[in-house]
């Protein structure tokens, strides 16, 4: 590595991934090395891992679960390192296991830590007994409620609707609508009607917490006990970005968001622009999604290369439309695509575009595979 710069990515999500590959195929591997750090030696397609937890029909798992092992063309920069970045100083990542690895350019892409069922473990032996463990559990459970009424909790909730008709499905949300308001109240309330017309019950306007085990129901904040077997939490993530402090306190706001500029570059206090962001973490408004990575990639992926080339970025991230779909099983769901008057998908439109393949096979060519 002596005499090369190197580069450093944090994070082997569909951003990190991506921008570790596109940087390998522009860069001469005998001037650069390019290292990716993830936690997990597999990559996870989350868009399709509620699904692939409530349910073992078609081993999901054996294509959402993709090795890294061809992410890198032979000759070409790149190296996948497994570790977990600890602290990071100026130049210098290190990881939990005391390894240090040296940057000339840095990209955080660390994502976001889930909860419930999508936490998955670091292995892929502990990830498969995680997955039996939860669909177990999923399969036994005669009333399940799910906390929280966003994106994840309604689809959960049509899924398990979809693999287990005869399971009482309730979903409790804070809001006094599902989702958020991103999305117009026409679309909310097509999606609540959806929802309650696939038999999930939904109670608005409260909250649930996950009661300690045994349990055979539980009390909602505002004093409603329902019956419940089984509680899953899916109120949404924590920000992977507690480490990134270490380098500036600075860049990180109260929420966890990472600063970036309209470069995706982080406004470092020292004056230095030699450190990139993308994804979930980066401070901007918009809603976390897989669909905005490519935008946030193609920016920083110009802006970087302007910067080994010693010219200054001029690309610059403008934000994404605010589309969604969200399957109940492969055949039925809810999407919303804000064009023209703002056009809402029923089942065949959920099915077309997100329900049949939650886009595994897309993911996975750009993994190699």
């Amino acid at each position: 590595m002596a005499g090369r710069k190197a580069i450093v990515i944090i994070g082997g999500g569909v951003g990190g991934h991506s921008t570790a590959t596109a940087l390998s195929n522009a860069l001469d591997p005998n001037a650069f090395t390019i290292q990716l750090v993830t936690q997990r030696p597999f990559f996870i397609h989350y868009p399709a891992m509620v699904r692939t937890v409530v349910t073992a029909e078609d081993h999901l798992e054996r294509r959402v679960f993709t090795p890294y092992d061809k992410l890198f063309a032979p000759g070409k920069a790149g190296e996948v390192v497994i570790g977990t970045a600890e602290s990071i100083s100026d130049g210098e990542v290190t990881l939990d296991d005391g390894r240090k690895l040296r940057y000339d350019w840095l990209v955080l892409a660390s994502g976001t830590k889930w909860e419930g069922p999508l936490d998955i473990p670091f292995t892929e032996s502990e990830a498969g007994a995680w997955l039996d463990a939860w669909r177990s559990k999923i399969s036994e459970a005669r009333d399940i409620v799910i906390g929280g009424g966003g994106a994840i909790g309604i689809e959960m909730s049509g899924e398990i609707k979809h693999f287990y008709p005869n399971t009482n499905v309730t979903l409790v949300q804070s809001a006094q609508a599902l989702l958020n308001d991103t999305y117009p109240m026409k679309f909310r309330t097509y999606t609540l009607n959806a929802l309650q017309g696939v038999g999930v019950n939904v109670i608005l306007d409260d909250k649930v917490d996950i009661p300690q085990e045994p349990y055979s129901s539980v009390t909602t904040h505002k004093g409603k006990t329902l019956k419940a077997d089984l509680v899953i939490p899916t109120r949404g993530g924590r920000l992977n970005t507690d480490f990134i402090r270490s380098l500036d306190p600075s860049i990180v706001t109260e929420r966890g968001t990472v600063k970036v500029l309209s470069t995706l570059q982080v406004p470092l206090s020292n004056g230095k622009t030699n450190v990139f962001a993308i994804g979930d973490i980066i401070e901007w408004k918009e809603q976390k999604q897989v669909a905005k990575i490519s935008t946030h990639s193609s920016v920083l992926i110009a802006n970087l290369l302007s910067a080994i080339k010693g010219s200054k970025g001029t690309k610059e991230y403008k934000g994404f439309m605010e589309g969604i779909a969200m399957p109940f099983g492969p055949d039925k769901g809810v999407g919303y695509v804000p064009l023209l008057w703002g056009i809402i998908l029923g089942n065949w439109g959920t099915r077309t575009l997100k329900g049949k393949g939650l886009f595994i096979d897309l993911t996975r060519k750009s993994l190699n595979y």
